[in-house]
């Protein structure tokens, strides 16, 4: 019966997971310059002038928190439970790159802070998932204490982004929707080792 348990824990783990990449977040490509972007001189064509003042709009995304996350009952099931959240996390972190913060360090209006900020961004997003690879580690090796720091390293990394991104775009939908899909993974992981660890 034990072993009837931990293979219908498993199917619902693999189950939650293929879920993540069609619902995890949908990155919409964006229409509109941001707002940040500085205003050209009058001198060179008061007619564009009006045209690239319009304010930035966030495009639609669709980043959950994950909801409905099955219990896990003893350490082996933790591990597979951390490694396979790791794994979609660093997944959905690296498209997150891509899609989002490349795009925006792509365009042409784009000043000087928020490159900075966007480059801070694409760095600490790294440095998240090089602390993703780690917890894997230190779950497999039983490590609670190390898996229970690098995840909250991760956090921290995703906290000083979103920090900077706020300061840039003010209240951008998809920068703080990441930033809440992210916690959220971070927050059920960390619950499940901090079980482990006491």
């Amino acid at each position: 019966m034990a072993f009837f348990n931990k293979i219908i824990i498993i199917f619902t783990i693999s189950l939650f997971l293929t879920t993540i990449p069609s619902k995890a977040y949908n990155i919409q490509p964006k229409t509109h310059a941001p707002s940040h972007a500085p205003i050209k001189p009058s001198s060179s064509s008061s007619s564009s002038s009006s045209s690239s003042s319009s304010s930035y709009v966030a495009p639609k995304a669709t980043i959950e928190i994950p909801k409905n996350i099955p219990t896990v009952p003893n350490t082996r099931d933790v591990s597979v439970f951390i490694n396979s959240m790791m794994e979609a996390t660093m997944t959905k972190t690296e498209e997150f790159i891509a899609n989002v913060i490349e795009q925006r360090l792509e365009e042409p209006d784009t000043d000087i802070y928020a490159t900075d900020c966007l480059e801070t961004c694409k760095s600490v997003y790294q440095d998240a998932v090089d602390a993703m690879k780690k917890a894997e580690e230190d779950v497999k090796a039983k490590d609670y204490y190390k898996a229970n720091l690098d995840i909250s390293a991760m956090t921290t990394d995703i906290d000083t982004c979103n920090e900077c991104a706020i300061s840039i775009y003010g209240e951008d939908t998809e920068f703080r929707q990441f930033d809440n899909w992210i916690q959220g993974v971070a927050s059920e992981c960390l619950e499940k080792i901090s079980a482990l660890a006491k």
